[in-house]
């Protein structure tokens, strides 16, 4: 299933990427529309909701000067280009957009990652290094990568969102997940959470969604046992969206 999101030359980049990481002993797992589009076929008939040929690479990085040596050797090889002005963004065989997203010891006190050269670039990282402890490895044409959980999806885009409210498709991409996520995850909310199913009227037209939003929230809840200050922000996201699927997002969050 896989095989059919992630084309050749994808996978081709990102064996080519991973050798140069492991160079370096950087850890890395994808994010964004691919990872989405990956675990969302983890069964049949749930496949990608938007094709893509962008990559985003959540990388985990000790300090700037990693950054730009990991940067330095991927250019080495060839295949990469630098974009004129944004330093964390690659071509790929003037093919495929590639985004270098560094999270960890990098980050400042703020949760942000600034890099200095070619000029200054400031990107804001809350999420990246909660949603790293869910990553799923995932076997890829002879290779395996780590791929972004759905939770840590959802994760990371109501922060996004939160950032920049015009990006109306991370509310519809949460929304398809929450309305697929029992028919994934059906086992695991069974076997797991069946305290959840007992929770809301089954007669209700989204009882399923219901639960589903509520497991999610148990999952992120999860996520964000070590980091107060990004659970309260999730919190006071959801608390601004009355759906009631949210709110039972929140109440996972809060269980």
């Amino acid at each position: 299933m896989t095989d059919k999101i992630l084309s050749p030359v994808i996978v081709k980049m990102l064996k080519e990427m991973e050798h140069v990481f492991q160079q370096h002993g950087v850890d890395f797992y994808l994010v964004g529309a691919m990872a989405r589009d990956i675990q969302l076929s983890s069964k049949p008939g749930y496949g990608a909701i938007r094709g893509t040929k962008d990559v985003d690479l959540a990388i985990l990085l000790a300090s700037e000067e990693q950054f730009y040596q990991v940067k330095e050797s991927l250019l080495a090889t060839g295949s990469f280009e630098a974009h004129p002005t944004e330093p964390v963004k690659l071509f790929y065989q003037k093919a495929i957009e590639v985004d270098l997203l560094p999270f960890g010891a990098i980050e400042n006190d703020q949760r942000e990652t600034r890099i200095n050269k070619p000029k200054v670039f400031t990107m804001d990282m809350p999420g990246f290094q909660e949603a790293y402890s869910s990553v799923t490895t995932t076997a890829v044409d002879g290779f395996s990568i780590n791929v972004c959980s759905l939770e840590g999806i959802i994760l990371l885009k109501l922060i996004a969102h939160d950032d920049r409210p015009s990006r109306t498709k991370d509310i519809s991409d949460i929304e398809h997940i929450i309305k697929v996520y029992f028919e994934l995850f059906d086992d695991i909310i069974y076997g797991e959470h069946f305290d959840v199913m007992e929770s809301y009227d089954t007669g209700l037209a989204n009882y399923l969604e219901l639960v589903s939003a509520r497991v999610i929230g148990r999952k992120m809840r999860d996520l964000l046992s070590n980091s107060l200050d990004v659970k309260s922000r999730i919190e006071t996201i959801l608390n601004k969206r009355p759906a009631d699927t949210w709110q039972a997002m929140l109440s996972g969050v809060q269980d």
